[in-house]
């Protein structure tokens, strides 16, 4: 496959203090389990959440996709988990 010839990937990055439990956990399956990489190892477990997500709050279908800008912080919104009573 040519460079030219690769659909853009998006990055997405976060912020967390688990990072020693997430590697410890890649580390301690990568032997044994698809992903061969930590990236390939974060993409399988939070889409494995959110196929559990689409089943329990969107009668198992996929959301629309977002537009650019439409995802905001929870202070920007007003929801989210910080603002329930």
């Amino acid at each position: 496959m040519t460079e030219a010839s690769r659909t853009p990937r998006l990055k997405l990055g976060f912020h967390t203090d688990q990072a020693e439990r997430i590697r410890a956990a890649y580390l301690g399956t990568r032997a044994i389990l698809p992903p061969s990489t930590l990236s390939e190892f974060l993409e399988a477990a939070v889409l494995e959440t959110i196929e559990r997500l689409e089943t329990e709050h969107n009668n198992g279908r996929p959301w629309d996709v977002p537009s650019a800008g439409e995802i905001k912080s929870t202070s920007q919104t007003g929801v989210g988990r910080w603002n329930r009573a």
